[in-house]
């Protein structure tokens, strides 16, 4: 009788552990993270978790028995019973990718990752019985698509190579269009971007692509010595075409794994347009100094450095206009002549004259302000129109009288002194630019006549 005490308090114990064993099980399917579903022979649901049941939208109480085919449209179904009849035929469990709706998530299309395989040993009653689990891959594919979407987009040539320097499969669909190349999978980083223009590479530049391959598998530490020699800006063109040339400029970056070199991330950017427009604003920039320089020419004088009558036609007449539009509230002309210059010329030669004219068209521009326009007039003659009263250029002359009388010219052995005279006139509003040079030339006149060395102004001569 002990010994059935004993047999039946030992079945209870095993009941027990069983009972617990079971809930146990029940507790961690439940908290199972994805979808896991056990399917008998005829597709009905034996057993759930709470996961599949919140994706299918069907209450947890109602799973049991239920259909698994029907809670799909059928075209989705067709695709279950597919991979089904797979793993019936071939007994290897299947895995695929199929979006379904689901009902988490106001009924939205998401992707989930399935694994359908048979639990063996299982009772025969249910015939064969599938184990159906399935994980939501929605956010990685999301992700996936935003990456596959800056690649496609962005206009730069972006690549990974292995240590042995081939191009490895991911890459950016703007590389294709940079190399004029659709199939880079598996190609030599060397033969496609390097090799088509080797003729054009210096030494250095190829021990530089050397050195690429040289880093790789390598010690990182090796690549920050190597880096600097990689080609950063090559002109890439293939089929010996430089009309189709394009300039690159290529950045390296290394991916390391325990320290070493396994792959090189490489970013290639076109600057070809940025390279043109500055050659374009390099010749922009020519051809004004070029014009800047034939201008100057026609309007400067080469021996003083003065302005010319051409350039009188222009700025004085706006000068002149300024006065007459009261922009300005003067404006005058001093006209100055050396005194005695011809006899300069007779007596010491003409290179001696050209110095004293030289000399002389320092001094003036020395006095002369920004705003003030100094020209040579014509031989031995100098005009300077000041936005100022007649008044103002009158002391302007007399500086440039002194100065002149105390310059010293030296002719050989000989050292020559000259001497300057000058006419001061004011405009007058609305007048033409004659009639101001005439008033200014009768002025000078009367300075020479009255002994030279001089400088007379019109409202003193008043």
């Amino acid at each position: 009788m002990s010994n059935l005490n004993q047999n039946i308090q030992a079945s209870h114990k095993v009941l027990s552990l069983l009972e617990k064993a079971n809930s146990h099980s029940e507790r961690i399917i439940d908290s199972l993270p994805g979808v896991f579903l056990i399917l008998n022979e005829n597709f009905e649901i034996l057993r759930g978790n709470q996961t599949s049941s919140d994706v299918l939208g069907i209450e947890y109480e109602d799973l049991l028995r239920t259909q698994f085919s029907t809670l799909f449209k059928s075209e989705i179904w067709n695709i279950f019973d597919h991979y089904f009849k797979q793993l019936n035929k071939d007994n290897i469990d299947t895995k695929f990718e199929l979006v379904i709706t689901d009902h988490r998530n106001g009924f939205g299309l998401k992707s989930f990752y399935w694994h359908l395989s048979k639990i063996k040993d299982s009772n025969n009653s249910e015939g064969t019985v599938y184990a159906l689990s399935a994980e939501d891959v929605s956010e990685l594919r999301e992700a996936e698509n935003r990456l596959s979407s800056i690649f496609t987009n962005i206009p730069l040539g972006i690549l990974t190579i292995d240590v042995k320097g081939k191009i490895e499969d991911t890459y950016s669909n703007h590389l294709q269009y940079l190399l004029d190349n659709h199939d880079l999978k598996g190609k030599s980083l060397r033969e496609l971007l390097f090799n088509p223009i080797e003729s054009d590479l210096s030494r250095d530049e190829i021990q530089g692509i050397d050195n690429i391959y040289n880093c790789l598998n390598k010690d990182e530490k090796n690549f920050d010595l190597l880096a600097n020699s990689f080609p950063i800006k090559i002109f890439f063109y293939h089929d010996n075409n430089k009309k189709e040339g394009k300039h690159l400029q290529i950045s390296y970056k290394p991916v390391t794994y325990d320290g070493l070199v396994k792959r090189l991330l490489i970013i290639i950017e076109d600057r070809t347009a940025f390279i043109q427009s500055e050659k374009e604003q390099e010749r922009a920039n020519l051809l004004e100094k070029q014009s800047k320089a034939i201008y100057e020419s026609a309007i400067r004088d080469p021996l003083t450095g003065l302005y010319t009558r051409l350039y009188m036609a222009d700025q004085v007449e706006a000068l002149l206009n300024s006065h007459n539009r009261h922009n300005i509230a003067d404006a005058s002309l001093v006209l100055f002549d050396v005194d005695h210059f011809k006899e300069v010329n007779d007596t010491y030669g003409h290179d001696i004259g050209d110095k004293v004219l030289k000399d002389i068209a320092a001094i003036i521009l020395q006095q002369a302000r920004n705003t003030d326009i100094p020209i040579r007039f014509g031989g031995e003659e100098f005009m300077v129109f000041l936005p100022a009263d007649s008044q103002c250029g009158f002391l302007f002359a007399e500086r440039v009288r002194k100065s002149v009388e105390q310059l010293v010219v030296h002719a050989g052995s000989e050292c020559i002194s000259v001497t300057i005279s000058g006419g001061i006139s004011s405009h007058q509003t609305g007048e033409k630019l004659e009639p101001l040079i005439k008033r200014a030339d009768q002025l000078l006149y009367k300075a020479k006549k009255a002994g030279r060395n001089m400088n007379i102004e019109e409202a003193k001569l008043a």
